[in-house]
């Protein structure tokens, strides 16, 4: 599976290509805005048999250019599937900056998706943080997962899919996979923190105060699996992400993560910043 690097350059002179391919980088002198030239870099990726793309720093928000990519079927790396994988490094991090205690923490987590992923993610949290509350539209399917944890770990867990009652109290929500409309059905905690793997995501409740996740950046202690001549360009989560990107276990993403020493140095969302109280 190859990779190109697309990256944006100032256009200080007239050039005869506009398109500038070494190595696995594409350089890009043209104009976003124009649907034309966006239709040529498309059209150059597809001819090179390239269907994954990084962008750099300075185009990875360009909406024209995402829109186009996408339209060809054109899959860009942004740091979306690693995330899930880090759910543990992200709370790892905000109950460090907030100072929270772990074993006083309530968690909720949305899911819809049972899969291995999900199955996985609940079992580690259940065991690191005791109060755990599993949100979803399919209660039958846990049913054999919370039995399984509390016969091997002593721990309950519970599961719910009360609209009124089941994120109230939570003061950290890792959704998983429920969309906009579906998390906006629920009465939420207004000072949670919400972490967000699905995307970009609104609350709609005027009273919500709390933090709304909706992007990352990390540090890779072992920089060298990630590193490129013009990687300052790029954000370390992309391309840890089309470094990782593959069909396997959770289990051997997990040990990747873990041997490539990777941390949460920031985490982005509405209403603020996540940062250590003074």
């Amino acid at each position: 599976m190859k990779t190109y690097y697309l990256e944006k350059m100032d256009k200080t002179r007239i050039l005869i290509h506009k398109l500038k391919i070494e190595r696995d980088n594409l350089s890009i002198y043209m104009n976003l805005e124009n649907g034309k030239e966006l239709r040529k870099i498309t059209n150059k990726l597809i001819k090179n048999g390239i269907t994954n793309v990084v962008l750099s720093k300075n185009i990875c928000d360009n909406r024209n250019l995402i829109n186009a990519l996408h339209s060809k079927n054109i899959n860009i790396f942004d740091g979306r599937w690693l995330e899930k994988y880090l759910s543990f490094e992200i709370l790892d991090y905000i109950i460090y900056k907030k100072d929270i205690k772990r074993e006083e923490t309530e968690i909720a987590i949305t899911t819809n998706e049972i899969t291995d992923l999900s199955i996985e993610t609940i079992k580690t949290l259940a065991k690191q943080y005791k109060r755990i509350t599993v949100v979803t539209n399919y209660i039958d399917k846990l049913r054999k997962i919370e039995k399984e944890i509390y016969e091997k770990n002593g721990i309950l867990i519970v599961i719910s899919n009360n609209q009124k009652k089941s994120l109230t109290k939570s003061q950290i929500i890792l959704n998983l996979d429920f969309n906009k409309e579906l998390l906006n059905k629920y009465k939420i905690n207004e000072n949670a923190i919400i972490i967000n793997l699905e995307g970009d995501m609104k609350i709609n409740s005027k009273r919500f105060n709390g933090i709304n996740i909706n992007d990352y950046e990390i540090k890779v202690g072992r920089e060298d699996i990630i590193w490129r001549e013009n990687i300052n360009k790029f954000k370390s989560k992309d391309l840890l992400e089309s470094v990782l990107y593959m069909k396997d276990t959770f289990q051997n993403i997990r040990g990747k993560i873990a041997k490539n020493k990777v941390s949460i140095e920031s985490l982005f969302g509405v209403n603020g910043k996540i940062e250590r109280f003074s």
